[in-house]
Order: C-alpha cells, then structure tokens, then sequence
C-alpha cells in the first residue's frame, strides 16, 4: 500500500479547493495526501459548447480514464456534474458534508431577477436553469456561460453580462463574497453543494475515503439521483430535484420543465428515511408520481427527439 494516497482533481481553483477539502478530511484520520491535476478537452477548449464535446459528465469521464491509467487512488469531483451510470468497477466511496444547494444572481448592481431590465443578458449554460429563468421572465436572453468561476465573475464586472447564475456553494468554498448576490427561488440541480470522491472498490485506498462519508449527505444525493436514473435524459431535459431533511423525514422536491420554461410539473413527496434503499426508493416513487401525468409523455417525446437525432440542445 502507498504511503498517501493521490487525488486526481480538474485544474480549475474551484476543483482544487474541493481536493483540498477531501485532503483536510484525510488529515482528520491521520492520512495525508496529494493531489495530481486532469486537464480534459472540456477544460482546454472553453469557447465551444459542452454539448460538442459529449455534454454532460465530459470532466468527468477525464478522471475516470486517469483512475484506470493508475494516475491515482480518487477522483474528486462535484456531484452535480456526475452521471448516475458510472464507468464499470468504479463506485462513489464517500460524500463530504454538503454545502449550500442554492443559485445565485451576481449582477454588479445588486438587482434581484425581478428588478433586471427588460431583455437583460444572463450568463448561464444549464438547461435548468435557463428554462427556470425564462418562466420568470420570459424577456430575459440567455446566453452561454463557460469558464472558472472567477472569469464568470468578470463578464459581469466588465459589462459583457447583465447578470449570472452560479451555485452558492462554489462561491462560498473559493470565499468570493460578492455583495449583492441574490438568491434564487429555485429547485436546484440533483448533487449540488455535493463534493464527492469517486475510486474502484479494489483500492487500497476506498477504505479510507469510505470513513468521510456523510451519511445525511448520502442520502440526500440517493434521492435526488435516484430520480434523475428514473428519467433517464440527462442533460438533454430541464431537470431539478433537491432533498432536504424535515426530523427524520427526507422531502424529495422536483420539477421537470420544457425547454423554454412554459411548462412545469412540479411535484413533492417526504417519509421516513434510515437507509439507502430507502432513499433510493423516494427518488423512484417520485417519479412514479410525476410520470403518470398526461402531459409528461409529450414532454420527454420532445427531449428525446433531437436527442435521437444526433443534435444535442
């Protein structure tokens, strides 16, 4: 067995400092570390769309091809860009505790959704969250938004943007105390505010990521993602689920929207939660409820047409 264990991590600030949250974790059970920087075509290339490059789980799947390279014993990743299929023998070995799950509107003025000028520019690259803000406002135009958080930052400070979304969380952990920043009444991404570490099984290594396990976290994340594998879409549908904790009841919320934010269904579902199976099975009757609506068959018809055609939205 290795002395310390290596991390393998994106490049960006915000990646690196989650490693190193994982790392001051370590060094809570006498473990010490280091970590090993992945650069994936994502991080190289930030001016084309993540769709050309596979969409979503593209940083992700960079990790995973180091892990089997023996690059390292971990991939540290954030769980909202994690797909619910990981690659074969390799598992999530632990949750660190989460952080916020909310967006954030950074304007350099303070200005909350409502009080944007007409046809503001709003920096963002989710389909949820793009749909989310067109059903508030409609007017709004919504362009791409690429990049670390810091450079996101400076498209507003330097005018290119009116506003943009970013999760509380990133800011908070990089802390980038941006005054003003306003937070937004939406259903967020399933995973976010989750730092998590991805390794095989067979590591000499899991052990040890296992003990940072969060167990409240965990659950929460089981729900959440056991809701999104029920859809089944990926990033080619709005899609938000998030879980929160009420006693000993876990309360599933999620919401499925058009591409356009016209139309949502939203549905909430909460019972007593000890395990995960139990969490699992939240997620999965969640979506038992919201897929026996009418409309829901007409909307994922209309996800899936450009999906099987090829073109990525």
């Amino acid at each position: 067995m290795k002395a310390h264990p290596t991390l393998l991590t994106r490049g960006s600030p915000l990646a690196r400092r989650q490693t190193d949250l994982v790392l001051e974790a370590l060094c809570g059970f006498g473990h010490d570390g280091c970590c090993r920087v992945v650069h994936s075509c994502g991080d190289r290339d930030r001016m084309t769309p993540l769709s050309a490059f596979g969409g979503f789980g593209v940083f992700v799947k960079a990790l995973e091809e180091a892990l089997f390279a023996g690059e390292g014993d971990g991939a540290v990743h954030s769980l909202k860009d994690v797909p619910c299929d990981l690659a074969p023998g390799l598992e999530l070995a632990c949750h660190l505790p989460r952080g916020s799950a909310r967006d954030l509107l950074v304007t350099a003025d303070g200005l909350s959704l409502a009080d944007l000028p007409p046809g503001a520019r709003v920096g963002s690259s989710s389909l949820r969250r793009r749909a989310q803000l067109l059903r508030a406002r409609p007017d709004l135009e919504i362009s791409s938004l690429r990049g670390n958080v810091e450079t996101r930052l400076r498209r507003v400070d330097e005018g290119d943007l009116d506003a943009i979304v970013l999760a509380e969380a990133g800011l908070q952990r990089l802390g980038l105390d941006r005054d003003g920043a306003r937070p937004l009444p939406f259903i967020t991404a399933p995973g976010q505010g989750i730092v998590v570490v991805e390794a095989s099984p067979l590591s000499a290594w899991f052990e040890a990521f296992r003990s940072l396990d969060d167990r409240s976290t965990r659950l929460q994340a089981l729900a959440e993602r056991s809701f999104l594998a029920q859809v089944g879409l990926g990033c080619h549908l709005p899609l938000a689920s998030e879980a929160r904790w009420e006693g000993d009841r876990l309360v599933l919320t999620a919401e499925i929207l058009s591409l356009d934010g016209v139309w949502t269904e939203r549905e909430s579902l909460g019972f007593p939660v000890v395990d995960d199976k139990g969490a699992v099975g939240l997620g999965r009757e969640l979506w038992t409820r919201l897929a026996s609506r009418p409309q829901m068959e007409t909307l994922l018809a209309a996800c899936r047409l450009p999906m099987e055609a090829g073109v990525r939205p």
